[in-house]
């Protein structure tokens, strides 16, 4: 059996959990690995200046060019699987721009697995994500996602450590970046999952069977604080492109005044909405588990 691994990724964390999770059954499995690059490519280690320019474009799903692919055409492949970053609570931009472009043809009529490389906020960009699919005539088949298991605030620490020094290990004082080497062994058993599917030729209870496995994990307070998020997100975004468009000088500073918001939600707005919204999955529990069920699933 065929399958295309297409994937975007600057850290080279998603290429790492892919070839993980098909490592123990590459024998019996035939997998082709493509990596989607922008260009011009965007940097890594970052900038400030340039880590935040990516904003506006991000969130309104402006596309980027990208290189062209190493994609066989003629080859039938039985299942796609798309690796992906999810910037400022999008589908970062390069693998946007790849699921709009003429090579995303491939996946019409094929099942599709999503494999997510992340920090903590996933549920806002994978709406736009099987949007994407489904314009392609894709059939989301299955939805893993591998996150950062460190509290939020400490996981903010590391991923600004990595993604502007890129550095990834342990420091003195913080933990290591990104997805544990833990996790990252343990994704081998999603891999056996799907050898299993086209060893019985079914895919319509793929998402199940990932769920028992624990491949996706939805925090409620985690859930609304970026549905919350998203929604501001959208008049910043706007706003900063309006603006700059009329007067491009500008694009700079509102740049700069979003970053020192950013940090302000994250440091003293983000606890207080967390305890709100913990509070409420408490007094809730019955409808809010119904919410969250909804988003593991692939409805």
């Amino acid at each position: 059996m065929n399958i295309l691994a297409i994937y975007y990724s600057q850290t080279g964390q998603i290429e790492d959990i892919l070839k993980s999770m098909f490592e123990s059954v590459k024998g019996n499995l035939n997998i082709d690995y493509v990596r989607i690059s922008a260009e011009p490519e965007y940097p890594f280690p970052w900038n400030s200046e340039q880590f935040f320019d990516v904003f506006p474009e991000s969130k309104n799903g402006i596309s980027c060019n990208i290189k062209e692919l190493d994609i066989n055409t003629d080859k039938h492949y039985d299942l796609v699987v798309i690796g992906l970053q999810v910037w400022y609570l999008e589908p970062s931009i390069p693998i946007a721009s790849f699921l709009k472009s003429k090579y995303a043809d491939i996946i019409n009529d094929k099942p599709v697995i999503t494999v997510y490389g992340i920090r903590n906020m996933w549920i806002n960009a994978h709406r736009q994500i099987k949007e994407l699919i489904s314009n392609k005539g894709g059939k989301l088949s299955g939805n893993i996602v591998f996150a950062d298991r460190h509290n939020n605030l400490i996981s903010v620490m590391t991923i600004v450590r990595w993604l502007f020094k890129g550095k990834k290990d342990a420091g003195r004082f913080l933990p290591a970046a990104g997805v544990s080497d833990k996790d990252l062994k343990g994704a081998k058993v999603f891999g056996k999952i799907i050898a299993d599917a086209f060893k019985n030729e079914e895919f319509s209870d793929l998402q199940n069977i990932f769920a028992k496995n624990n491949a996706v994990k939805v925090d409620y307070h985690i859930m609304k604080t970026e549905f919350a998020g998203s929604r501001i997100f959208n008049i910043w975004a706007s706003t900063i492109l309006k603006k700059s468009n009329k007067y491009p000088n500008k694009r700079k500073t509102l740049l700069k005044f979003f970053k020192y918001y950013l940090f302000f939600v994250i440091y003293i707005i983000s606890p207080i909405s967390s305890l709100i919204f913990r509070i409420i999955r408490l007094i809730f529990r019955s409808k809010t588990e119904k919410e969250i069920l909804n988003h593991i699933s692939l409805t």
